[in-house]
């Protein structure tokens, strides 16, 4: 594009570009960013005229946990999986005690991941559970793991 119309091909760092759209939207000075994005977990700030990386994820990004755990359970990725994953946890009724990993300021969800696709193969797969269970048990571990 930037070739057939004689136009500046300008590097552009694609966290940083999510960052700026929210600060300019919110007219936030120097906010601290939870980005989850992807393949990416990361609290990150501006200081000293540049993005820091506080604490990210140590294994996988909470969108490959989610992805890879939508799949366990049959779930479409129509519109997404996280969304569905959403929906679905909104009528769980069971808080499954799951693996809660926080390191400082940092976050795992490998761990998490591999025991929720266990509890598919026997509590779900036995009665003992429902998927809508492990979606909101899964969804509110998460969710309290990255505002920790």
């Amino acid at each position: 594009f930037a070739l057939k119309w004689n136009l500046p091909l300008v590097p552009v760092n694609h966290c940083v570009a999510h960052i700026e759209m929210g600060r300019l939207v919110t007219r936030a000075d120097n906010p601290v960013v939870l980005y989850v994005s992807g393949g990416n977990t990361q609290v990150i700030s501006y200081s000293d005229k540049q993005y820091r990386i506080f604490g990210e994820t140590i294994d996988i990004a909470v969108g490959n946990c989610l992805d890879r755990f939508a799949r366990a359970i049959g779930l479409s990725n129509d519109p997404s999986p996280g969304y569905n994953i959403e929906q679905m946890a909104k009528k769980g009724t069971r808080l499954i005690d799951l693996p809660y990993v926080v390191k400082g300021m940092d976050v795992s969800f490998s761990g998490l991941l591999s025991f929720i696709q266990g509890e598919v193969k026997t509590r779900l797969r036995s009665g003992k559970c429902t998927k809508e269970d492990l979606c909101f048990s899964l969804q509110e571990t998460i969710f309290a793991m990255l505002v920790e």
